[in-house]
């Protein structure tokens, strides 16, 4: 499975200098397994994505929650206005009139109902093992995360090797426990580092670097990757938290946009 990072922040995206190593660009990453091409959310880095996704006729993004930084990238994803792409959402039922409402007049020009790609939407419950429409790609596990609205949870499996994308989650009550059995032994967590240990703030439905630590080594991951940094962390103080990370964990590793992993 061949893992690129197309954004990391969370809320917001960031611009400037002082964001540059990281990126600026909100939650999206993309997995090639099994002859698919799985986007994990869809915030302002999926126009990247899109940019350099020239050829690729088909495209499932796998949609965590409705908030709008995981779905800003939606209106400006190159892909959708071509009409020989086909474009699977799978995610929360009401998707579908979430994105009509935000890729519509007067916040958008063109309307979703509109695009000339073939555009299909695949409701998924929480707690529930599924495949990609058609059958392609690896099996799909989805686990109902803790956050305000609620969110999902993804596990890829390809043959032995999983990746679990652990994005807008607290571990609050037995979340540590559900989520720690449901990224046992994967080749990689991606994991929710939105607040340095310092800055967690209960109910917000995030969680730090210190924890996502603390649940590859209770889930026995093989590396745990830190994303969704809060937009005003510079590359100056996430180098800092990678650093004491890193001490504290040799499997933890910070996400950088243009990363590419292989598991």
């Amino acid at each position: 499975m061949e893992i690129r990072i197309w954004g990391v922040r969370g809320s917001m995206p960031a611009a400037g200098a002082a964001f540059a190593r990281y990126g600026g660009h909100t939650a999206c990453l993309s997995a090639e397994s099994a002859g698919a091409l799985v986007v994990l959310d869809a915030g302002s880095g999926l126009g990247g994505l899109g940019r350099q996704a020239e050829g690729q006729r088909r495209f499932d993004i796998l949609i965590s929650h409705l908030h709008l930084d995981h779905l800003l990238g939606v209106p400006m994803f190159r892909p959708l206005y071509d009409p020989a792409v086909e474009v699977h959402f799978y995610g929360p039922p009401d998707l579908p009139e979430a994105l009509g409402r935000l890729m519509a007049p007067p916040y958008w020009p063109a309307a979703l109902a509109d695009v000339p790609a073939q555009v299909h939407f695949h409701p998924v419950p929480p707690d529930t093992d599924f495949r990609l429409a058609d059958g392609l790609g690896p099996e799909i596990a989805a686990l109902a995360g803790d956050h305000p609205g609620g969110s999902l949870l993804y596990r890829l499996r390809d043959g032995d090797s999983a990746l679990v994308h652990a994005l807008d989650c607290e571990l609050r009550g037995g979340m540590a426990a559900r989520l720690t059995a449901f990224a046992e032994h994967a080749a990689l967590l991606v994991w929710d580092a939105g607040f340095a240990p310092a800055d967690l703030r209960p109910g917000w439905g995030h969680s730090t670097w210190e924890q996502g630590c603390a649940a590859a080594r209770a889930s026995g991951v093989d590396t745990v990757l830190m994303s969704h940094y809060g937009a005003d962390y510079t590359d100056t103080f996430l180098d800092q938290q990678a650093a004491l990370a890193s001490r504290e964990e040799p499997r933890c590793r910070f996400a950088k946009e243009g990363m590419r992993l292989w598991i």
